[in-house]
């Protein structure tokens, strides 16, 4: 017979199997999935975000939850944990324990008081208690490998701010809405799918004789820019235009709706041009900035707003895309996705309306813009040396100085039908 562990505040313990349950209630009378939440956050040796975590609403492949009918236990998960410490990059696997909250609807007050836990069927408990009043969130244990053996410690870090005060320290944002919420969101993407500018299903646009319409454009190479299929879609002249330079006449070299991406030529040398990604990492949590032109009937000027990458798929889990933070507006559309160190890594195509969705923004990845320029037979390998060629850096510059280096090779596109 296995003996029982019961651990005390900052102890530890070696999980005997790799693959192992931990199932979890409360005393209270609030219950998870309805007011209380859990989450399970991996973190890299950094103790930042290894990868995007799971929630109850959301399981991952190593973090399963049993189903709601399971005779044994409903309130368990299931952990592969050299899934993720061996393919993931984990180093630390974190349990948090928080309050629902959606500033947009009127929830009662809700506080974290007590959380039981037992893993592998009663080898190890952990009873945490908040040692303080009107707690929102709380760590309250931590997986990690030591030595081959995966072992946990039982924490009691406790927050009456929520998760919101995690999300600037682990580099990653932190998803604190009621079920509900997601389930209002999930009903408000398959209706926005029906019209998304790359769903192939959708109407061709309809334009107006000499209706007209803006967005963005940047340039790869001396001669031809990047932006969204929807920005050009249907137009009968496009242009674009940068303050201090002559306005230039452009035309569609490709364009691909299942992308929602574009190629666009102009005649005359372009004064910079921006380089794109070349390896494929996980930037999940990384900063971003973007530059664009929204809403350019208020103002012509290059504008410029700052996030983080939030997901790593788009509406629907689509690998085509990721998910960012950074605030956009109708113009954005076309907008590179800058990396700290000057490389694009993606192009802004599409928001989430939603009164419940804040910056669910969209943007088509760094390798799908690769291949649309390797599909078009045009080669960035020569530009290195190029004057006009904007270097990338191994240190990360700050927002006013990507900003200051990257605006020449930004334009704002004019097209009319």
């Amino acid at each position: 017979m296995t003996a029982q562990t019961t651990l005390v505040l900052g102890a530890n313990t070696v999980i005997a199997t790799s693959n192992c349950s931990v199932a979890f209630a409360t005393t209270d009378q609030s219950k998870f999935g309805e007011q209380l939440g859990l989450l399970w956050l991996p973190l890299d040796e950094h103790r930042k975000a290894a990868c995007s975590p799971a929630y109850l609403h959301e399981p991952k492949e190593w973090a399963q939850l049993n189903s709601k009918d399971d005779p044994d236990d409903p309130n368990a998960w299931k952990l592969d944990l050299p899934a993720l410490f061996d393919k993931q990059g984990a180093s630390f696997l974190q349990l948090i324990a928080y309050v629902y909250h959606d500033p947009s609807l009127n929830l009662p007050a809700v506080e974290l008081s007590k959380v039981n836990l037992t893993l592998n069927e009663g080898d190890i408990r952990y009873e945490f208690t908040a040692s303080e009043r009107h707690v929102k969130a709380a760590i309250i244990l931590e997986i990690y490998r030591r030595n081959g053996q995966f072992k946990c410690r039982a924490l009691g870090e406790s927050s009456t701010q929520g998760l919101a005060s995690l999300e600037n320290r682990v580099q990653v944002s932190l998803d604190m809405r009621p079920p509900d919420t997601h389930a209002l969101i999930q009903d408000a993407q398959r209706a926005q799918q029906q019209g998304y500018p790359n769903s192939d299903a959708r109407p061709p646009r309809q334009v107006q004789s000499g209706e007209t319409w803006t967005g963005t454009a940047f340039a790869i190479d001396p001669y031809h820019l990047l932006t969204c299929y929807h920005v050009i879609e249907s137009a009968a002249m496009i242009g674009v235009r940068q303050q201090g330079q002559p306005d230039r006449e452009a035309q569609v070299v490709i364009s691909d709706i299942g992308s929602d991406s574009a190629i666009i030529r102009v005649s005359e040398p372009l004064p910079s041009y921006l380089p794109l990604a070349q390896r494929c990492t996980d930037n999940l949590g990384e900063t971003i900035i973007t530059l664009g032109f929204p809403l350019s009937g208020l103002s012509s000027q290059l504008q410029v707003t700052q996030g983080c990458i939030s997901g790593l798929t788009g509406f629907g889990d689509d690998i085509r895309y990721l998910q960012f933070t950074a605030p956009i507006q109708p113009g954005s559309s076309g907008s590179p996705l800058l990396l700290p160190t000057g490389e694009v890594i993606g192009m802004v195509t599409s928001s989430l309306v939603h009164e419940h969705a804040q910056n669910m923004n969209y943007a088509v990845k760094f390798q799908l813009l690769s291949a649309l320029l390797a599909s078009a037979g045009i080669s960035l390998d020569n530009l290195s040396d190029s004057s006009g060629m904007l270097r990338t850096t191994a240190a990360a510059l700050t927002t006013p100085q990507l900003s200051k280096k990257s605006r020449g090779a930004l334009w704002l596109v004019g097209c009319q039908g």
